[in-house]
């Protein structure tokens, strides 16, 4: 969504991941166990090189997208129906919005679809695009399509296109069952995303780390970033203790911190909890806190979303957060659908070079006191799809 090069995020044009990533980790809520190498001769070098990345990471990244130019103003008049993957997730929310914004102001009409990201929901979303004619249906950050085939073969048989965004890592090919369903996608750099969080505990543990992973299985990306953290550690990290409990998206605000707690407690040693997007963080923060174990437990996380960025600059568990730039990622989906809607070619394998940026307690407030929604990250997206779109009129 990588080889151990100096930088693995997008600061400049970067090449497709050395190797794919294969097989799937199977998870239950019940935790599994990684073990790492008993070979410990290479900590050090370990935490160098964990530092580097992170180091690397921590700049203003560079628009490095060159799509085929068109005229995006021809959007207009036409209906984008956008079905996320769950209405209760700030950082999709922050998403969407900013796409609506975008789409509007070149013409076209938004109709965003609420639900609690449930797949019956979601085919229910897709009829309801279909009877209101729709020009095309986004299903946002996450929806997992192979569980609404049926659904999406009746918005094929409509002859409405269904572009998938944020779903699948960069480098790989949507599902066999999806491919004659799904007009286009946009990847995501999940799997860096996944190594710079373990690089983070690696460095802060010093290559020691005692470390709970908490994920959700049924989200498409979270094998592979689970998968990703687990392979950086073993490489990097020989002193690092590793373990990988599910909590589903419904369950994070029941569930996580409960989770959180009962970690702790049967392991006096744990240090760091990785949990896979950072909305869920706010629940570990709080399952640290009800705990006791402010100040000794410890988490980061990915996505850069600005209630999380907040508890970062204020608070004493939340220590590093890898962003995305909500609207940077709002122009590659708007970038991918235009093409769509307007006949151009589609960036076939679906990468807009979405970058990624790590922030800490040193640079957070270039995000803004409090963290606002994109801040921090430079602007050169804006003027970058402005040149390969034209103005809005």
């Amino acid at each position: 969504m990588s080889s151990p090069a100096p930088t693995r995020t997008r600061l400049a044009r970067p090449a497709l991941l050395a190797a794919a990533l294969s097989g799937v980790l199977f998870l239950s809520a019940c935790s599994a166990t990684s073990t790492a190498s008993t070979d410990s001769s290479d900590d050090s070098a370990g935490v160098e090189h964990a530092t580097s990345q992170i180091t690397a990471a921590s700049v203003d990244p560079e628009f490095t997208f060159e799509g085929k130019p068109f005229d995006m103003s021809k959007i207009a008049g036409k209906t984008i129906f956008n079905i996320p993957n769950s209405s209760a997730v700030p950082f999709i929310v922050s998403v969407d919005e900013a796409g609506q914004q975008l789409a509007e102001e070149y013409g076209a009409k938004w109709i965003e679809y609420t639900n609690q990201g449930t797949p019956t929901e979601q085919s229910a979303g897709i009829d309801q695009a279909i009877s209101r004619k729709a020009d095309i249906i986004v299903l946002a950050q996450g929806v997992n399509g192979e569980l609404i085939v049926p659904a999406l073969k009746r918005a094929k048989a409509a002859g409405i296109p269904v572009l998938i965004s944020h779903t699948y890592q960069t480098g790989e090919a949507l599902p066999d069952q999806l491919q004659d369903l799904v007009a286009a996608q946009v990847t995501a750099p999940f799997h860096e995303a996944a190594k710079l969080n373990a690089d983070w505990a690696i460095k802060e543990t010093k290559g020691a780390g005692d470390v709970l992973i908490i994920t959700s299985s049924e989200v498409p990306p979270s094998d592979g970033i689970v998968k990703a953290m687990q392979e950086e550690f073993d490489e990097y990290c020989s002193g690092c203790k590793v373990k990988v409990t599910n909590v589903p998206v419904a369950d994070w605000a029941t569930k996580i911190s409960s989770t959180v707690q009962s970690a702790i407690q049967s392991d006096p040693n744990l240090d760091y909890v990785l949990p896979v997007y950072d909305s869920m963080a706010l629940f570990v923060e709080a399952g640290v806190t009800a705990a006791g174990k402010t100040g000794q437990v410890f988490t980061s996380s990915y996505n850069g979303t600005p209630a999380v960025m907040k508890i970062l600059q204020e608070g004493n568990v939340m220590t590093m957060d890898i962003g995305e730039n909500m609207e940077w990622l709002a122009y590659a989906t708007l970038d991918q659908a235009g093409r769509v809607l307007t006949d151009t070619p589609i960036i076939e394998d679906g990468d807009e070079q979405t970058p990624l940026k790590v922030f800490t307690k040193g640079n957070v407030d270039e995000a803004g006191t409090p963290p606002a929604p994109s801040k921090g990250y430079g602007d050169a997206y804006k003027t970058g799809y402005e040149e390969i779109w034209g103005p809005a009129k």
